[in-house]
């Protein structure tokens, strides 16, 4: 309790400071239409229950091309670099091209990740108290290229790359006898059919809309990969407000009818799916999650949010039982620190398995 009371101190200090240096280093005004372009910095701290504390920085770059017009969607970079208490380094570069007015989209993630995860083995027959450590060292590259195909649809195709490294395996768990997919690391690459259909207001924090991606991916040796499988993920989203509040639906899911790598299995937990768990606490081939948010803005930058989970996982579509549903629910405020893109740092306290994990990072979770 004395950890977990210092720990609501730190986040209180935290979310002053991140406010305080937003104010210096985001001098740039994003909403001048004058401008084809903006760059903005600032300090990046937040608190994971996998990461704890999390130091770095990063960086946005919002532009438009030149064949653009100047009121037309923004392309963006971001970099960011962070260290986190738990000896972890994490380094990205996220983009998101939009050209020709949005005719064609281009997004996707350059990225080198050093981390420490718990396992807790796969399915729902492990014990409760099972859990050990490992290290995951892999380079990423992501890259999606789509094309408007009627209004807010898009279509395309998908390259995904890492090259996954284990260290540091616990002598007397499951991952180190090599007899679960993926325990002795290799290579992902592949390439995916991606439709996605996007009628949100806003990206970062949408009020309205609906939101809709479904990818079909697959990995196999002819294209590099150690592994040989197909991937089907469904993420839908709708968005509905009413005065100052918005009400946010999410459904997830993923299916596989292969043997996956256990680091590529639909999972349960982290701070975007199913706060409340730990990253990865429950997980196997297939994943069905519905998540629900209400959101509403109190005074000024400040508003808040409660939220409700529910999902499970399964070796077989037809393997999935009522007595395997998970929940968690939760609670959070939001500050928001760009007005004109709606971003707003979150801090939400996340109950699951009876117990309750914080999260404080920039943007919503759906």
């Amino acid at each position: 309790m004395i950890i977990f009371k210092n720990n609501i101190r730190w986040v209180l200090a935290i979310i002053t400071i991140l406010f305080f240096f937003n104010s210096i280093f985001s001098q740039t005004d994003l909403g001048n239409t004058k401008k084809r372009y903006a760059i903005s910095g600032f300090p990046l701290m937040y608190y994971t229950p996998e990461t704890r504390f999390a130091f770095g920085a990063a960086g946005i770059c919002n532009f438009n091309f030149k064949t653009d017009s100047i009121n037309a969607q923004r392309s963006n970079f971001n970099l960011g670099f962070a260290l986190t208490q738990n000896k972890q380094v994490l380094f990205y570069l996220p983009y998101c091209l939009f050209l020709k007015n949005k005719q064609f989209q281009v997004y996707g993630e350059l990225g080198y990740n050093k981390y420490f995860y718990n396992f807790y083995g796969v399915g729902n027959s492990q014990p409760a108290n099972f859990v050990e450590r490992y290290g995951l060292e892999f380079p990423r590259i992501r890259i999606t290229a789509l094309k408007k195909m009627a209004k807010n649809f898009y279509a395309g195709l998908r390259y995904a790359y890492d090259n996954y490294t284990l260290f540091n395996l616990d002598t007397s768990g499951q991952l180190i006898t090599h007899k679960i997919s993926g325990s002795q690391g290799g290579v992902v690459s592949g390439f995916g059919i991606v439709s996605l259909y996007d009628s949100r207001d806003f990206i970062f924090y949408p009020t309205k809309g609906f939101f809709g991606e479904l990818v079909i991916y697959k990995d196999d040796k002819l294209t590099g990969s150690t592994f040989n499988y197909t991937r089907i993920a469904l993420d839908i989203t709708n968005y509905f407000s009413f005065k100052k509040s918005t009400i946010s639906l999410n459904f997830y899911s993923v299916y596989s009818d292969s043997e996956l790598p256990f680091f590529q299995m639909g999972n349960l937990g982290g701070m975007k799916k199913m706060r409340g768990f730990y990253e990865g606490r429950y997980r196997d081939n297939n994943l069905v999650l519905f998540q629900a948010e209400y959101r509403r803005q109190l005074i000024g930058i400040l508003g808040f949010t409660v939220f409700g989970d529910v999902g499970q996982v399964a070796k077989n579509y037809n393997s999935f039982y009522v007595k395997n549903w998970r929940y968690t629910y939760g609670a959070g405020l939001r500050l928001t620190i760009d007005k004109q893109q709606k971003i707003n740092l979150r801090f939400d306290m996340a109950v699951g398995n009876n117990k309750v994990l914080p999260y404080f990072t920039i943007g919503e979770a759906f």
